[in-house]
């Protein structure tokens, strides 16, 4: 009993594994640049550089696309990334920026922004052109885009990975005169307004390096001095309207499948590390010389072979599947007679035995399992015997958890015990409706004989009215038992 008696230690064991993964740092800080189109997209390998129409172009309806331009009425906001630009422009009308309409993106460059913050951080903002324009179709107009396209580039020390995500936009283009405004989008007294709508929904983009998750999320557009992501923006005719992108990092650790031996361990850690020490090694194969073997995280043979002395009969030659001497047994031969078998491991005695993984494996489930059988199954070899020469002559052996524990005062009720309260469980209704007949039937008979009144009241004699009596609206009732006459 020498292997189970020590082999808690094992169990402690798993509390000071040899670290073989790198700590990573789940907050770390990135630098996130943005570019926007709005054209096209068919490269796989550049999403940016098709510069093709837009998905639903219509070619009788002037439409071009613009990099880089700077409007000229807001120098101090910068250049947009790219712009598409819609319609003819209507002559004798003013203009803002360029005589089309059109919509544009100017996305950051250099941020930083930290993991697992909680804060929205802006990557970039929108805007809408509205002018008024000849040559538009009322309603959603297909020149106008369809989908604003990111090029997201966030990087690390120790990363650096690229996103693409779209927005489905959808833009109405109303007629420029009064009397034809869409009272549902008409929010100012110059005609008429045009509205651009948003999808509700968060794009977000992962990918997963080191076991660790790392998710882009882009909350929306969010206008200036609100913190409520937009369903829609309504830009008056002449002017510009614009709306930020934001947008923030979760980061988690995914658990991988781990090898034999090993655990998971989560963040800082975020990867397996092996469970085994050396002195596990030990408690679960005393009668061999072993030591962890780091690069397959098992149990390896560390006897000296020259220990052995193959002309000596009484030692015999070094064998190392069983890491002993003398053992003339092999592993192939073990498993001839049996797949799960090698040559029991310190060869004492010398048979073949379930493999040594399957030892570790069973002490790992809990501390009185062993491999039994041809089928080399954890089996629970705990009993009280075994419980107290571990422990103590106060425990006990747990068989539903193969485990030992110690018996409190109380101990659990007898058969007596339990007969008792099957009995009386029964018994005690059929004890309760007695009692309640027994009662019913005394109260019946006390109101039959008068003692007490029942629904059928007391028999009153004439005398007992005294001058009360002489009354006949009292009297006749009672002495002919017929209901009082009606006036």
């Amino acid at each position: 009993m020498t292997l189970w008696r020590d082999a808690l230690i094992f169990l402690l064991a798993l509390c000071s594994v040899a670290v073989v993964v790198c700590d990573v740092n789940l907050n770390q800080v990135f630098s996130i640049s943005v570019r926007g189109t709005f054209r096209h997209t068919s490269s796989a390998e550049d999403p940016f550089d098709a510069k093709f129409n837009c998905d639903f172009c219509d070619d009788g309806v002037s439409q071009t696309f613009v990099d880089g331009f700077t409007c000229p009425t807001a120098t101090s906001f910068g250049a947009d990334d790219n712009e598409q630009r819609w319609g003819t422009q209507d002559r004798g009308t003013p203009y803002t920026c360029f005589p089309q309409s059109g919509a544009g993106f100017q996305g950051v460059s250099g941020i930083t922004l930290q993991a697992n913050s909680g804060n929205n951080t802006r990557i970039g903002t929108f805007s809408h052109y509205n002018n008024a324009i000849v040559g538009a179709r009322p309603g959603n107009p297909p020149s106008s885009p369809t989908a604003l396209r990111l090029l997201i580039t966030m990087s690390s020390p120790q990363l650096s990975q690229n996103f693409v995500t779209a927005f489905p936009l959808s833009f109405v283009e109303t007629p420029n005169l009064q009397f034809q405004c869409d009272p549902s989008i008409q929010r100012t007294s110059e005609p008429c307004d045009d509205r651009f709508s948003f999808d509700a929904f968060s794009p977000s983009e992962s990918f997963v390096s080191d076991n660790v998750r790392y998710t882009l999320i882009v909350t929306g557009f969010i206008s200036d001095n609100s913190s409520t992501p937009l369903r829609q923006f309504i830009t008056r005719e002449g002017e510009v309207s614009r709306a930020s992108v934001y947008a923030q990092i979760v980061t988690y650790c995914v658990e991988p499948e781990c090898g034999a031996n090993e655990v998971f361990v989560p963040a800082p850690t975020c990867g397996c590390e092996c469970a085994l020490t050396n002195k596990t090694c030990q408690t679960v194969f005393p009668d061999a010389e072993t030591a962890v073997d780091d690069a397959t995280c098992s149990c390896g043979c560390i006897k000296d072979p020259n220990s052995c002395n193959a002309t000596n009969p009484d030692i015999g030659a070094f064998n190392a599947d069983s890491c002993s001497c003398g053992c003339n047994l092999t592993n192939s031969y073990c498993k001839s007679q049996n797949p799960l078998w090698t040559v029991k491991f310190g060869g004492n005695p010398c048979e073949c035995a379930c493999n040594p993984q399957k030892f570790i494996e069973c002490a790992a489930i809990n501390r009185f399992y062993e491999p039994t059988g041809d089928k080399c199954v954890c089996a629970c070899v705990a009993t009280d015997d075994l419980c107290k020469e571990t422990y103590g002559k106060n425990y006990r052996v747990n068989k539903d958890k193969c485990s030992c524990f110690v018996p409190g005062p109380y101990t659990g009720l007898t058969d007596g015990q339990i007969a008792g309260i099957v009995v009386a469980s029964v018994l005690g209704p059929l004890l309760l409706l007695l009692i309640m007949a027994i009662i019913a039937g005394v109260v019946f008979y006390l109101i039959w004989t008068g003692v007490i009144p029942g629904v059928w009241g007391y028999k009153i004699e004439q005398g007992a009215f005294g001058a009360g009596g002489n009354s006949s609206l009292y009297q006749s009732p009672w002495q002919s038992n017929s209901n009082v006459a009606a006036g």
